[in-house]
This record gives C-alpha cells, structure tokens and sequence, in this order.
C-alpha cells in the first residue's frame, strides 16, 4: 500500500512524557499476588507483556500477547517496534514464558522477526485452534481462504490492468493485513500469488513461524476445552472462549440491531454472491453459472451470433460508432459498441467487499482469552479483534471445574480490564444488558469489580483517519468505555496525564487507579493486584 502523507504528525507531541524511561535493562516485576499489565505503544497494533508472581518472588512469569503495528502508524506517536522488542527483552531477562498470537493479521505479528527476537527463548507458544496443522475443519477453513485469497489477487490484478488505481489501493491495504510485512512503500501483488501459489508462506506466516521455532512446546488452543494454567505461577488460570469452531460462527461478523453502538452497520454477505466464481481461486471469471454465459471472445466470434455481438457490444479496442446494418438512431436510440452496455470489469468492483469480509472473518478468528489471577478471583480480558460471532459463542458451552461450572458470564462479571477488540471497531465490542443471553460489555465488571473496571485500546487516531475512513476508535464504543470505566481508558496516542476522572464518579477508585498506572514514551504498565 503507498504511503500516505502524514498530515496529523502533530499528534505525535501528545504521547510525549516528561516521565524518564527505566534503565534499558530493567526487569518487569509484577506486585505481590498480583500481574503487571505492560501496553506497548506500537502504533495501531497489539503487543501487550503480563508479568505474574511467579512461585519464587525472584522469577516472575512472563506472557507476550501478540507483537504487530499497521506500517505508518508508529510514525504517528514517535515509536519503533525495535526499540520495543528490545525492551521486551530487558523486561523478561530474555525468556517468555507464553508468546501467544491471536489470529494471522499484519498489525499482531508484524514486529516478530529472528532480527527482533534475537537472544529471546520462548518456553511455549499458543495458537488458535484454526493453525493447526492436523485439525481437519482448520485445514479445510485455511484452504478455502487461500482459494479466496488469489481470487482475490486475480482481480486486483484485472483492475491495475483497467488503470482503475482507486481500486486497486484499497484492495492492496486489505491483502496486506492478510499477507503481513512492514513495507510502507508498496504492496507487491506479484510477489504476494507467487508466495501463495508456492508454499503459502505469507509475511505473517513466517512471523508466526519465529515464534514457533523459538518454543519447546507450541499449542493450539480450542475453546471451552479445558481450564488452562500458566506454569510457574501460584494460581493464574486461562480460559479460552474463542475462536468458534463453528464456520458459520466465524462468518458472522457485525452487530445486529441493538448489539452494535450506532446504527451504520457495513454488509458483507452480498461480496459472496458476485464473487463467488472469483473466490474459488482458478482465476476470474464472470459472476454467473458458466451454463448460463460464454466468454466475451466466444460471443465475438460466435458463427450465428457473432456479428450481432460484435456490432451492439463491442469491445474495449473499439470506440463507440453506428453499429452495422442498424437504422441509424433516433432520439430514443444509442450507438453501437455502447460501453455502458458491457460489465466486463464492472462486477469486480465487488472485490473490495470480499477483501473487507475477508478480513473481518480472520478477525473473527482470534484467539480470546480470559486470565483469572486466583480461583475466583479478578479476571484480565483479552479480545484480540474477535466480531460477533466470535463473542456470541463464548456463551455457548462452559467449563468444569471439580464439581462447580464456570461460565463466560461469570468471567466476564470479575472482568476488571478489557484488552479492546479491534482498536475500538463498530464490530468488535457488542452492545447489550446484562439479561441479555450472550456476551456484552454490561457482563463485564459487575458488583464490587465495577470501580476497578479499566479499558485498553490499541489505536492511534490521526493516523486511522488516513486509511479510508477508518473509525478506530468509534466516538460511540469509546464513550461507553469511559463511561463504564470513569474515564480509565488507557489509548495508545492518549498520555496519562490527559485521562480525566468522571465527574460523580468516587475518587478513591481514581485514586487507585492512578497508583497503579504508569507511563513510559513506548508502554503504559497497569498493576492488578488479585
């Protein structure tokens, strides 16, 4: 994708902090019976580091979520995703004890090189359910995807060739999500089938790759299949509530009627029916059934009626003229070799429907997960870009635990901080009443953990507003955020010493906030104390 000109760099100057960096070697140390959570600003991408009390209060146990930025951003807020990974390092003492990846997009796993994680080791790597190699619906699931993908790529590839340049970039700036990589230049398309149409190793794929190879032990997690721990810690529990394994699940992606936090929702279901032929993955062809077409040369060419074809029709060599052996036209009659009278290219434009649908189901598929510091206790929420049918599901089944039942209700209630889907998206946080009989943000935070509740988005505003409208994060979702939280909503172009206390709301809870929160020019650290 080009590079788009920084007009809004000035919103670089409102992450400046006077506070002074820790020494480059300084070590992540979490409080007593509790976990540090550490926000990396990246730029508009995830890339959180949790710190928990280990059993020996010398060795604290460390989990890397994700590690990507969208290229460009970082820009914005004056931060480099090397100085970050070296700070990863320094924080950990050079071993992660869980690197996680939340699903395959570009600004989650973008920053993890070998170059970046040199003298990093990793002693377990968790994926979702849907990289795993030896599970059929995940092998089925990525196959269709890559068909869609160089579908995809094919009609990219017809529309640079129509000069249609508009299109083109908006299609480039969804495959890359897809593909992955940091080039802020451009996307090369050419480059991208050849990866696809060989091994299938993406940008992203090799990121995920790094981690992989790094670790003694790679997971593919599933959700509501087991109580999951982390090793090393006295009682910090992990509960995965998602991705689906239901594929109609995944496809479900946008709020419905008063799930959604404004009323604009974006359809996806009609990219399906006119690129259905496209997306199988054996080139473009025309959006219906080939019983019922032939392909433009064979209708030129066609012995009873290619003349007919040729005069009405025509091509895109020959202008507009009087068609042949028709009267010469009246006033309510056009010329031959009408363009508007053909949709040769017209249907492809349908292609950056299926890109955004795309791109919202491998959002769909994120790996979300629910950390609960003690049996009971206060739980850390992180969404990953999970869209509606990922968070309808976590309702669906629960979990055993001895005699007793867990249910994602019951986690959501003891939420106390909500890793943002999706940069504060329209799709990724629903909207709802805690009666309501799936997920929502009012299950989160009930009772004694509504002054605690804090949010996190990952989002840099200026530079969301130069990609095509982007709304990240939507003034509605946010509001509610606020509202919910009494304004502790960590955002990562946002300095702490711009986050206001809620009129009305207690200040003891501000209070404690604010003793626990602390900010550096690339993270913001957040103490939960269990």
């Amino acid at each position: 994708m080009p590079p788009r000109t920084a007009t809004k760099k000035t919103a670089a100057k409102k992450v400046a902090t006077k506070n002074p960096s820790p020494p480059p070697t300084a070590r992540l140390i979490p409080p007593k019976d509790g976990a540090t959570v550490r926000m990396y600003r990246t730029g508009h991408g995830d890339c959180f580091l949790l710190a928990f009390r280990g059993k020996k209060v010398s060795t604290p146990v460390y989990v890397l979520i994700d590690c990507g930025y969208k290229p460009g951003s970082p820009d914005f807020i004056n931060t480099k995703i090397k100085e970050i990974t070296a700070n990863i390092r320094a924080a950990t003492g050079g071993h992660i004890d869980i690197a996680v990846i939340t699903h395959e997009h570009q600004d989650h796993v973008n920053g993890i090189t070998e170059a970046n994680y040199t003298g990093i080791t990793i002693g377990k790597t968790w994926l979702a359910w849907t990289e795993d190699p030896s599970d059929d619906l995940a092998n089925d699931l990525r196959k269709k995807f890559k068909d869609k993908l160089l579908g995809l790529l094919a009609a990219r590839n017809r529309l640079a060739a129509a000069g249609d340049d508009k299109a083109v970039e908006k299609i480039d700036s969804f495959l890359a999500f897809e593909l992955g990589g940091d080039d802020t230049v451009s996307f090369n398309a050419a480059t991208a089938e050849g990866l696809l149409k060989a091994a299938g190793e993406s940008m992203n794929k090799k990121s995920m790759k790094v981690f992989k190879d790094l670790s003694k032990d790679v997971r593919y997690i599933r959700p509501h299949e087991k109580i999951l721990t982390v090793p090393g810690t006295k009682d910090v529990r992990v509960f995965a509530l998602g991705p689906p394994r239901d594929p109609d699940a995944i496809a479900d992606l946008n709020p419905t009627e008063d799930e959604g936090f404004h009323p604009l929702t974006l359809g996806a279901a009609s990219a399906g029916n006119y690129f259905a032929v496209a997306a199988a993955g054996e080139g473009v062809q025309p959006p219906f059934a080939k019983r019922f077409c032939i392909t433009q040369p064979e209708a030129m060419t066609d012995s009873m009626y290619g003349g007919y074809f040729t005069q009405v029709y025509g091509d895109d060599t020959t202008p507009p003229s009087i068609a042949l052996g028709i009267p010469q036209p009246g006033p309510n009659e056009v010329e031959g070799n009408a363009v508007w009278r053909r949709i040769d290219k017209d249907w492809l434009h349908s292609a950056d429907q299926l890109a955004l649908a795309m791109n919202s189901q491998t959002n769909n598929a994120s790996l979300v997960l629910a950390f609960e510091l003690g049996k009971r206790g206060k739980v850390l929420l992180f969404a990953a870009d999970a869209q509606r049918g990922n968070w309808v599901s976590w309702s669906k089944k629960d979990w055993t635990d001895g005699n007793k039942k867990v249910t994602a209700k019951d986690l959501l209630s003891r939420t106390v901080l909500y890793k943002v889907g999706h940069h504060g998206s329209h799709n990724a946080t629903l909207n709802g009443k805690a009666q309501d009989a799936h997920a929502n943000l009012s299950w989160m935070a009930e009772g004694d953990y509504a002054g605690e509740f804090t949010a996190m988005i990952t989002a840099v505003r200026a530079w969301a507003e130069t990609q095509n409208g982007w709304d990240h994060p939507l003034k509605a979702i946010k509001d509610a955020l606020l509202k919910k939280a009494c304004g502790r909503v960590f955002q990562t172009d946002t300095s702490l010493t711009d986050m206001e206390k809620f009129k009305n709301s207690p200040a003891a809870d501000w209070t404690a906030f604010k003793s626990r929160a602390r900010e550096d020019r690339i993270y913001f650290d957040y103490d939960i104390t269990e």
